[in-house]
């Protein structure tokens, strides 16, 4: 049978707690707790006022942020003292600044906070008000911060990885021709086109890009010394279409047949290539 009475490991019997005892037990525990609850409220109010965080400190290397800029934006955040602020939320605050790749904070005894930063480094523009960076994140600095001289890409957002890594490693194939990437694009069919610095347009259209880029890459120096092109369409299985300037045809319609003067390139066996000035083709269904 069941009683206050338990049994020790030597066998004998000893007193357990009293109803009475227990009574206390609760009493005691919940007045603990009420002064520990009590203590608590009374810290977060106290504690702001008496330990206030007076200094935050930034640290990173800063291009297009300014510390005032970062320093501003945790103070706007700030909710509690040195040892009750929330330093996850301020991260996240701090974060959401367009040119923040990432950011910690930590405390410093007896007043300050350390603001560390990453900045974001902006790959090229994303149409007309955006940037994009070389993990394919896309952001939206003011309009004053965005940088000069930066290529552009164009697409659908689920495109950017595909387009940054396109531009990686384009660039410098194309840059040892003497030639930059001004703008890389991509439609909703998927087909390439780029618009190169010496201004002319290339078109790669969606299939087999790498094969025609390594072949535009092959003939233009040949192509260079021929003439000055408008757009150069690499569309074929085994050749090219180029618009040339001066023809007074519309650059922006490639499938006109008018005026275009079209330079087919050929194969031989010997690996040798031949780009008769004639005849005429269209470039409508390449």
């Amino acid at each position: 049978m069941s009683g206050p009475e338990q049994t020790t490991t030597e066998g004998r019997l000893v007193a357990g707690p009293t109803p009475g005892r227990r009574l206390v037990r609760w009493v005691w525990a919940l007045g603990l707790l009420s002064l520990l609850g009590g203590g608590g409220y009374r810290l977060m109010l106290w504690e702001p006022q008496q330990l206030p965080v007076r200094v935050v400190t930034v640290d990173g290397v800063l291009k297009y942020l300014s510390s005032p800029c970062l320093q501003e934006a945790v103070i706007t955040h700030l909710d509690g003292g040195i040892l009750t602020q929330d330093l996850a939320g301020l991260q996240t605050a701090v974060e959401a600044i367009p040119w923040v790749r990432s950011a910690s904070l930590r405390r410093r005894w007896p007043d300050r906070l350390e603001l560390r930063v990453v900045e974001r480094i902006a790959l090229a523009r994303w149409g007309e008000a955006a940037l994009i960076d070389a993990d394919g994140v896309i952001f939206r600095p003011k309009t004053g911060d965005i940088p000069r001289g930066l290529p552009r890409l164009s697409g659908r957002e689920q495109d950017a990885s595909a387009l940054v890594q396109r531009l990686v490693d384009w660039a410098p194939r194309l840059r040892a021709l003497g030639l930059e990437i001004e703008t890389l694009a991509r439609d909703a069919r998927g087909a390439w086109t780029l618009r190169l610095s010496a201004g002319f347009s290339l078109a790669l259209g969606k299939e087999r890009v790498r094969e025609r880029l390594s072949r535009f890459i092959r003939v233009y120096p040949r192509l260079a010394a021929t003439g000055m092109p408008l757009l150069i369409d690499m569309r074929y299985n085994n050749g090219l279409a180029i618009r040339w300037a001066g023809t007074g045809s519309d650059a922006s319609e490639p499938d006109t047949m008018g005026a275009v003067r079209a330079a087919k390139l050929k194969s031989r066996t010997s690996g040798s290539l031949e780009y008769p000035v004639s005849p005429y083709f269209s470039l409508s269904n390449p």
